[in-house]
């Protein structure tokens, strides 16, 4: 009888342990799946370095190339690709852009400001010059008279109008008096202006004269805009009868705007009546 139940005992104690090693193991393994499992969701919620998200295609649309690592990617159809070194290209209806280096249009140049609408262009020299004698110019020209002018281009009462025509056909050969004639009393160091215009597409030669025993040493000087202060033409000879832009060197300008220059006459040696007239001739 004792033997039946300490057999009995034994039976149910191995029943029991059969029972455990099959839970611990099912325990262990659910353990040891569960990062398993928390990682698996993890990386599923998670996007592959290049992998389009969920819903979205794979692949780039048409047209549009995925970029590689150091290309930049294709623009849009209809759209053409900047080359290097330059602007981005315009859009439709919009204005292209400059390029680098390169003023956009209507900008300056480079040193310069845009000049104001109806400005005068600076004008350079038409004729030979003297730089030195500039200085005494501009300060004869503080106490200068205004010039006396004859209209239609003087006349023939006088020597010294007589006297200026007869010259002019000599050193003016082929021109016309053009403007107004300046009639001037002028004594010695006194100096008198009047104002020229000169335009492209004429030559010109401005011309002087006092009749012998007046003026002795007549000088004329062309000062050019807009500020008057540089020279233009000079006559550079020591008489009565001074030219600028004598034949066969008339003076030509080449701006196509008709500018006004600034003539001083001044009588250097010498005093009585001097006659000045510009002629001009189409080039």
């Amino acid at each position: 009888m004792n033997e039946n139940r300490t057999a009995r005992t034994w039976l149910l104690a191995a029943l029991g342990a059969a029972a455990v090693v099959p839970l611990a193991m099912a325990c262990g393994g659910g353990s040891s799946n569960t990062p398993t499992n928390t990682a698996a969701s993890a990386s599923a919620g998670m996007m592959a370095p290049g992998q389009a998200p969920p819903g979205y295609p794979g692949a780039p649309p048409p047209g549009y190339p995925g970029a590689q690592p150091g290309y930049a990617a294709a623009p849009p159809p209809g759209y053409a690709a900047p080359q290097p070194g330059y602007g981005a290209p315009a859009q439709p209806g919009y204005p292209p852009q400059p390029q680098p280096g390169y003023p956009a249009p209507g900008t300056p140049q480079a040193g310069g400001q845009p000049a104001p609408a109806g400005s005068q262009a600076p004008a350079g020299p038409l004729a030979p010059t003297d730089p030195n004698s500039l200085q005494g110019i501009l300060q004869g020209l503080q106490t200068a008279l205004q010039g006396t002018v004859v209209p239609g281009g003087g006349a023939l009462g006088d020597l010294t109008d007589a006297g200026l025509k007869a010259y002019a056909l000599k050193v003016a050969p082929g021109m016309q008096p053009e403007g107004d004639e300046l009639k001037q009393n002028l004594a010695a160091g006194q100096h008198a202006v009047m104002m020229v215009t000169l335009q492209a597409g004429k030559c010109y030669t401005l011309v002087g004269f006092s009749a012998p025993g007046a003026v002795k040493d007549l000088d004329l000087n062309l000062l050019a805009p807009p500020l008057y202060m540089t020279l233009a033409g000079q006559d550079l000879t020591h008489n009565n009868t001074p030219v600028i832009g004598s034949s066969p060197s008339p003076m030509c300008p080449v701006l196509a705007l008709p500018l006004q220059y600034k003539l001083d006459v001044f009588a250097r040696d010498g005093s009585g009546a001097v006659a000045v007239q510009l002629y001009s001739k189409t080039k």
